[in-house]
């Protein structure tokens, strides 16, 4: 496992355009490679998974496909397995502007999303203080954004934040895509 991946807190994400699956690039803001999420090719509800640079499964987030919200499940390491279980990000079933919190396998919040989630400019806040900031505006580069975490996070919920970006993003294409 890659330890630079887990000890940094200031990251670029850039979106593979041309890719028969889903892949985002996870880099350091100097652009050193770090690993990546990568989607299946073809599946029923998108699992993403992070890699770090020696193809090792560090998280698995999976979709859930019949729901009447959307909710991805997170796990550690490669499997679906309940036992491995980290928790779910979920969208308020009816808002005006979306809504997501994440939550551990107990069904309690622990970050809730604030600012504009589609136009991927937002904050993360647990207990009400902001932990990590997303900003699309910080790049020109299409599909490419910045992630400043607080250097306070551990490296768990440092993975756990990663997977929520990836999702919310995904989550974004796939609005757009409805929307054609």
């Amino acid at each position: 496992m890659s330890e630079k991946l887990l000890k940094t807190r200031e990251f670029v994400l850039q979106e593979k355009l041309l890719s028969f699956r889903d892949k985002v690039k996870v880099m350091t803001k100097d652009k050193e490679e770090l690993g990546w999420f990568v989607g299946n090719i073809i599946s029923i509800g998108q699992t993403f998974r992070l890699k770090d640079l020696k193809n090792n499964d560090l998280m698995t987030v999976h979709e859930k496909v019949i729901s009447l919200r959307s909710t991805y499940k997170f796990f550690k390491g490669g499997e679906t397995d309940d036992s491995k279980l980290i928790g779910s990000l979920k969208q308020k079933i009816v808002s005006i502007t979306p809504n997501f919190w994440f939550e551990d396998p107990n069904e309690n919040k622990m970050f809730t999303m604030k600012g504009n989630i589609f136009k991927l400019n937002y904050t993360i806040q647990k207990d009400g203080k902001d932990i990590a900031k997303i900003d699309k505006k910080l790049f020109k580069i299409k599909d490419t954004f910045g992630v400043r975490i607080n250097p306070d996070v551990d490296d768990y919920t440092t993975m756990m934040i990663l997977g929520i970006i990836i999702m919310l993003q995904h989550e974004h294409e796939e609005r757009a895509r409805r929307r054609r």
